[in-house]
């Protein structure tokens, strides 16, 4: 026993010591170093977009609602609250973008970058809308895929309201899910709600859609929900009332009303289709839209056999589909004002449902899927930047631009729909005159004329009274655009077409044989651009 213990001793103390484990950093350490890392992403989806927005909003002409933004907070606070209220829109963007341009500058750029900047704070705020549903790094890629979508970019860079709509209800979504969850978020909740009805009226229906799901799934909110979600619906009521008063007394917005057509289940389809892949010409956008079916089959095999489906994700669900069923649905009672943009609150919803269809899928087939949605990103957005025939651009910088160079004081240009006057004045540097078709006078107070075939000789006539020729430009179809351009060609030799876009187009008719007045020389010095006109009425 003795000689076991010796050698025991021995062989401990010939053992080298053991070796001491690194310390492993405290957990508060390594949760700090995860939100750094998710911020720096955040950073980089933030900057990366800012350079493809800049870039892009730094060669697009300005557009129609662009202009009516630019014309509408040029007037002092009260005009502009005025003329916002004539043109059916809720004031808080327009008051903004006044005082915004106050500070920096009254460019097409300038305030173009208010939009940007509401998109860059949209994005961190789809990451912690995600964070509800999916783990870490499938919200980042969620807020990635949101980032880089072009219809979200289009926006991003238009002087409008959209990304400050995508914004409060986004983050009004945020604290309608932690009220779900039992969190504390109604103070939060209820000043969205109040800000988020100011941007758009649109922004109802993200509120209506979150009734929709507390009255279907009252027994998962906490007791006591109902009377607060009252106590909102009624504050918003109370905010609005003003506006709405105001909006009334000035005869409804009469000012201002594009002819809308009726949806179809295509433009229902076609609305998601905008969503995901932007804005494409026709033949690719049917493509798009006919895939749809292969797309919910795909959906459906996501989910596991057994799943149980959070209310979260319900709820995601709910807000990506339901307020643009209702909006759907009431383009048939009431009157069509079916159009995506005004829906963009829907987008951030859809984004993460369809992550977390992905996420559903084993390892390999969600990181594939992922890939293949990058891939049909990178594609969709420069297909929209660079091809021409996309749908949505309008150049009305390049048709001034032909115009002012072509056109003299012998020439009329007439310019239908009415509205698109503004993007048009903001380019248009020429002696001709401008006019349009119906004949509007913006000088006096009411809605612009309604269109009467009866009537539309008489004015053809008197604008092509005197002058040579006519530089008909025809956009934003309001149902009467083909019955002007085949007056036109009925009537008066066409000179010349071009298109600019898909719904932009000059023709150029010669209506007369124009003959420059006689001038005394001594009493009337002729511009340098009279000049050239007179000697082109000349020969």
């Amino acid at each position: 026993m003795t000689n076991n213990h010796s050698r025991n001793h021995s062989r401990l103390a010939q053992a080298k010591p053991p070796i001491a484990a690194e310390p492993t950093a405290p957990s508060w350490l390594s949760s700090k170093l995860r939100r750094l890392d998710v911020l720096l992403a955040l950073l980089l989806l933030m900057g990366g977009v800012a350079v493809l927005t800049l870039k892009a909003m730094t060669s697009q002409s300005l557009r129609l609602d662009e202009a009516q933004s630019l014309w509408q907070t040029s007037h002092s606070i009260g005009d502009t609250l005025r003329v916002v209220a004539q043109d059916v829109h809720v004031p808080l963007y327009h008051v903004i973008l006044h005082f915004w341009q106050l500070y920096f500058g009254n460019g097409v750029v300038t305030a173009r970058l208010l939009s940007l900047v509401f998109l860059l704070g949209t994005i961190p705020l789809v990451y912690i809308l995600a964070r509800h549903v999916l783990t870490r790094g499938w919200s980042l890629f969620a807020a990635a895929i949101f980032t880089f979508l072009p219809f979200v970019d289009w926006y991003g860079g238009e002087a409008r309201m959209y990304t400050l709509l995508a914004f409060f209800a986004t983050l009004s979504q945020i604290y309608f899910i932690r009220i779900l969850q039992g969190r504390k978020a109604w103070k939060g909740y209820g000043i969205s709600a109040v800000i988020g009805a100011y941007t758009h009226y649109f922004f109802s229906f993200n509120l209506i859609a979150q009734g929709v799901f507390y009255l279907t799934n009252r027994k998962k909110f906490a007791s006591g929900s109902f009377k607060r979600f009252l106590v909102v619906g009624i504050l918003v009521a109370l905010a609005l009332a003003p506006w709405l008063w105001y909006y009334h007394s000035l005869g409804s917005g009469k000012n201002t009303s594009p002819n809308l057509p009726t949806p179809s289940t295509v433009d229902f389809f076609n609305a998601y289709s905008q969503f995901l892949f932007g804005f494409q010409n026709d033949r690719i956008n049917t493509i798009l839209v006919s895939c749809w079916p292969l797309v919910i089959l795909f959906g459906f095999f996501a989910i596991r056999r057994g799943q149980r489906i959070s209310p979260e994700i319900n709820y995601i669900i709910s807000a990506a589909f339901v307020p643009v069923i209702i909006v759907f649905v009431l383009s048939f009672i009431v009157s069509p004002f079916f159009l995506s943009r005004y829906m963009i609150s829907a987008i951030a919803p859809m984004v993460i449902l369809v992550v977390w269809f992905i996420s559903n899928y084993g390892r390999r087939a969600s990181r594939i899927a992922a890939a293949l949605i990058v891939a049909v990103l990178v594609i969709s957005s420069l297909q929209q930047y660079f091809s021409p025939s996309t749908p949505v651009k309008e150049d009305y910088q390049q048709v001034a631009a032909d115009i002012t160079r072509q056109a003299g004081p012998q020439d009329v240009v007439a310019i239908s729909a009415p509205f698109t006057v503004y993007p048009f004045e903001y380019y248009y540097n020429s002696t001709a005159q401008i006019q349009t078709l119906p004949a509007w006078d913006r000088r006096a107070a009411g809605a612009i004329p309604t269109f009467d075939a009866a009537t539309l000789p008489a004015q053809v006539k008197a604008l092509a009274k005197d002058h040579q020729n006519v530089y008909l430009l025809l956009s934003q179809d309001q149902g009467y655009e083909e019955t002007i351009r085949q007056y036109f060609l009925q009537n008066y030799p066409q000179v010349s077409k071009h298109v600019y876009s898909s719904d932009l187009t000059l023709y150029v008719f010669k209506v007369g044989y124009y003959t420059v007045p006689r001038l005394d020389s001594a009493k009337v010095q002729l511009t340098e651009q009279e000049a050239a006109g007179y000697a082109q009425a000349q020969q």
